[in-house]
């Protein structure tokens, strides 16, 4: 199994953790971000069959590849406005909120390894069109 593969096991196994928790929760936010990460998840179950061959193509995987880190951080925002909204307002999500509050950033980091193992195989040229710039390494150089 590939490094790449393994990586975007992890973000999934997360993604489909955070929508079992959320499941009965209505915030109009909530409803937002599991939308987005319903997204994501689809995503990531076209993604990881392409990065089980033995030497995947960039091109095989390259758009649910950005389908993944373009509603990652649509989540990652859409969570962070509902935090606020819910610690604002002394909310009953509250709680939850900030037991979800970690999950994201191990995410994100999860992804920036995946973004660095997608530039190391494939090369900053291609990469650069498939990862936002806040998920890639900061190299400065192409490789």
């Amino acid at each position: 199994m590939s490094r790449l593969h393994a990586l975007f096991a992890e973000v999934l196994g997360e993604v489909e953790t955070t929508l079992t928790e959320t499941e009965k929760m209505s915030h109009p936010l909530v409803v937002l971000f599991r939308t987005a990460l319903e997204e994501e998840k689809e995503a990531l179950n076209r993604l990881l069959p392409a990065l089980k061959q033995k030497e995947p193509k960039l091109e095989d995987f390259k758009k649910d590849c950005s389908v993944v880190y373009l509603n990652d951080e649509i989540v990652e925002s859409t969570f962070r406005a509902w935090l606020r909204a819910v610690d604002w307002m002394d909310h009953e999500d509250s709680e939850e909120a900030a037991k979800l509050e970690n999950r994201f950033p191990g995410i994100k980091k999860t992804l920036k390894k995946a973004a660095a193992e997608i530039e190391e195989t494939y090369g900053n040229d291609a990469s650069k069109y498939v990862v936002p710039a806040l998920y890639r390494p900061q190299t400065g150089g192409t490789r």
